[in-house]
């Protein structure tokens, strides 16, 4: 029997997204899809593709035998959090962030913003999963088993990122149309047009460097230097 091909992420990710994305490509070729957002919880064995979005490196390395990381620039992350968190996420089933919201609505935006990179570093920010920032910090690069993948590369290219390792799985697949994936079919904006209310916020990487106040940027240069300097040396210092 074929390995499930696993695809393990984490919050603001770009995991709905994902999880989108690989539900269309088992629909086209009749191949049974599970995700999670929980950061323990075993795919069954009939899986064939698995998306973990909240995924915890102490649990997957464990369980899984091999798979595909996607992570993100941890800058991003916090900016992309706050706005979601203070504004559009859903709150069902996630009274952490019912709590979280009700403090961000009542801080100016550059209190929200610490507060926020406190919240996704917590081991607990959900129940029965660890903020994104905790699992970053907590992976073993050095884990051959996983490959790493940029977020920023997989959904401005889907079929060359990720489609790619698709078909290496399942040859001759059928892959969706990388259009209908774009920042500009999710959301009907153009990439930077920012609309607040909308869970697609604005497309545009590194919103970190007009959002961030100096001492987060400086926090997560020092704490993240690993994972910047070899997935994002562009972002690890001001040169």
């Amino acid at each position: 029997m074929l390995r499930p091909l696993n695809i393990v992420t984490h919050h603001k990710c770009a995991s709905t997204w994902l999880q989108r994305y690989l539900a269309e490509f088992c629909e086209l070729n009749a191949k049974e899809f599970f995700g999670s957002h929980y950061s323990r919880f075993a795919p069954p064995a009939s899986a064939e593709v698995v998306a973990l979005t909240n995924a915890s490196y102490d649990f997957v390395e464990g369980t899984l035998q091999d798979g595909v990381h996607i992570i993100r620039n941890p800058l991003d992350i916090v900016v992309s959090a706050y706005f979601s968190h203070r504004n559009t996420h859903a709150l069902d089933g996630w009274p952490k962030l019912s709590r979280q919201r009700e403090v961000l609505r009542s801080a100016p935006e550059a209190d929200g913003l610490f507060v926020t990179l406190s919240f996704l570093e917590r081991d607990d920010f959900y129940d029965g999963a660890v903020g994104p920032l905790h699992a970053l910090r907590h992976w073993n690069y050095a884990d051959a088993r996983f490959q790493t993948m940029r977020m920023e590369d997989m959904v401005r290219n889907p079929g060359a990122a990720l489609g790619s390792i698709l078909l290496s799985r399942f040859p001759e697949s059928v892959l969706p149309v990388d259009d209908n994936y774009s920042f500009e079919a999710m959301s009907g904006r153009r990439i930077g047009k920012v609309d607040e209310a909308s869970h697609y916020r604005s497309g545009k990487a590194d919103q970190w460097r007009q959002a961030l106040p100096p001492t987060i940027v400086k926090y997560i240069r020092t704490h993240y230097a690993d994972i910047l300097n070899a997935f994002y040396p562009e972002a690890a210092d001001d040169d």
